[in-house]
């Protein structure tokens, strides 16, 4: 008796826990199903949306949207079968409210944390031509209009905030140069007593230049300096070189130095991303230069640089990108190339860097009227440094890919792209690259269009990555800056 027992009460040991492991079971069954199910109803709003807003969230063509609409058309009737089938309602119920609570915190909560984040995503999505279903397909109008409103009145800051006309000699003069040298001596940290006249010669120019790392990465490659300090030429800023082990007096990395051409290329840190900062130091060799066949399509940057005869290009004008498909060919704001003159002027708000005669940039409201001696000109938004000062950034603060053109008090062109839209590199806003530009001692600078438009060349390649691994040359502009080569 006491051995049947046992048995019994064993029995009805396993097989409670059996029944208690396939109430488990079952349990996380239906929750997967109520989680998929949630997740597919989701994916199927979306693809409504890209098929029936004009703004975009994805870049896909129509048939791949039918046809994603049709797969989770279908996947939710199987799922709504199996959530039916498990009796999983209460499960499905209770997912649904947790995260109808967690959407209306994301999109009203005045969290600072959330509230950042949520501005920064509708900012970032609203600022493309190709991405704003980002914003507009997820976020209530009346969220997105508000956040819109706030760019507005950041626009409206900056008028009448522009260059005061008080520089008092041409760009291209280099008497800086004869002050460096002179007082070069009493430089801490550089031991330049015992160099030459044609090395102190060369460290003035590329007064940037940690002197020690650069003799030994001389000493370390004598080809370099073969032909003399006032022929060195030193390129590593292909993407698939590492760069110099030449360092700047800010600890930045070298990647091309060009005496010929007086142009010195950096690898710069913009908040965590990677940066190109080229400093071009004979600014009456830069022009804007349009595209071939304007306004039927543009010509990216590298193309517009090597028809003129340019040795450094970047990114010029932004252009109209209507559903993502534009080809660079219906310029943006107004622009003037040598003299001629394209496209319509922007409104308020918006600014315009001219480039005059004497080889200085001024910055002025689009709506105003232009310089009597602007030679080149392009209109975005927003002026980032005025009369040395910073402005305010405002609501420009994602991190996107970014270019922005501006000028040193010693009149050097500085040019910065930043690479975005990647693990690696996300982006940066447009405060960093004003405080990288300021560390130059820019006075000057003015944000140009970003994203997938962002693109630097420098001797017939890329010299950044831009953020659509696609089209690794850059998207067609309608113009570009080309600084010309001798």
């Amino acid at each position: 008796m006491g051995t049947n027992n046992g048995t019994t009460q064993g029995g009805r040991y396993s097989v409670g826990r059996s029944a208690a492991r396939r109430q488990r079971g079952g349990a996380w069954k239906q929750i997967v199903l109520s989680g998929l199910l949630l997740i597919d109803l989701f994916l199927l709003y979306t693809m409504i949306m890209q098929l029936t807003h004009q703004q975009k969230a994805f870049e896909a063509d129509q048939v791949v949207n039918l046809g994603l609409l049709a797969i989770f058309a279908l996947c939710a009737v199987a799922l709504i079968y199996g959530v039916i089938r498990t009796g999983a309602w209460k499960r499905l119920l209770c997912l649904f409210l947790i995260c109808t609570i967690l959407y209306l915190v994301v999109v009203f909560s005045e969290i600072p944390l959330v509230k950042k984040y949520r501005e920064i995503w509708i900012s970032t999505a609203m600022s493309t031509m190709r991405h704003q279903g980002l914003a507009t397909y997820y976020f209530p109008p009346s969220v997105v209009e508000a956040r819109m409103q706030i760019e507005q009145e950041a626009r409206d800051s900056q008028v009448g905030d522009n260059t005061l006309d008080t520089f008092a000699h041409d760009a291209d003069q280099h008497d800086w140069m004869d002050s460096t040298i002179s007082g070069w001596e009493d430089q801490p940290g550089q031991q330049v007593q015992e160099l030459s006249p044609e090395q102190k010669s060369f460290y003035a120019l590329f007064y940037e230049l940690d002197v020690k790392s650069a003799e030994d990465y001389f000493k370390a490659h004598p080809a370099a300096v073969e032909r003399g300090y006032d022929h060195i030429l030193v390129n590593e800023s292909s993407l698939s070189s590492d760069g110099t082990s030449i360092r700047t007096k800010l600890g930045e990395k070298v990647l091309a130095i060009d005496v010929e051409n007086q142009i010195l290329i950096l690898e710069v840190d913009c908040d965590g991303s990677r940066g190109v900062l080229a400093v071009a130091k004979l600014p009456s060799r830069l022009h804007l230069f349009p595209a071939a066949s304007l306004p039927a399509y543009g010509e990216n940057a590298g193309s517009i640089a090597k028809r003129n005869g340019g040795i450094l290009a970047m990114t010029g004008s932004g252009f109209i990108d209507e559903g993502g498909v534009g080809n660079g060919g219906q310029i943006a704001g107004w622009a003037m190339c040598g003299g001629t003159t394209y496209g319509e002027h922007y409104g308020w708000g918006y600014k315009r860097l001219e480039l005059h005669s004497n080889d200085w940039f001024y910055i002025d409201d689009a709506f105003a009227s232009v310089g009597s001696d602007t030679t080149d000109a392009m209109e975005f938004q927003p002026a980032l440094i005025i009369n040395g000062k910073k402005l305010d950034p405002g609501i420009w603060t994602s991190q996107n890919p970014r270019a922005c053109i501006g000028q040193s008090q010693r009149g050097e062109i500085l040019m910065l792209c930043v690479e975005g839209r990647t693990l690696a590199s996300p982006g940066c806003s447009v405060d960093v690259c004003a405080d990288v530009l300021l560390q130059h001692d820019g006075i000057t600078a003015l944000n140009c269009d970003g994203g997938t438009t962002a693109i630097m060349w420098y001797r017939g390649e890329p010299v950044m990555r831009c953020s659509n691994a696609a089209i690794p040359e850059g998207r067609h502009l309608p113009n570009a800056w080309v600084y010309l080569g001798e």
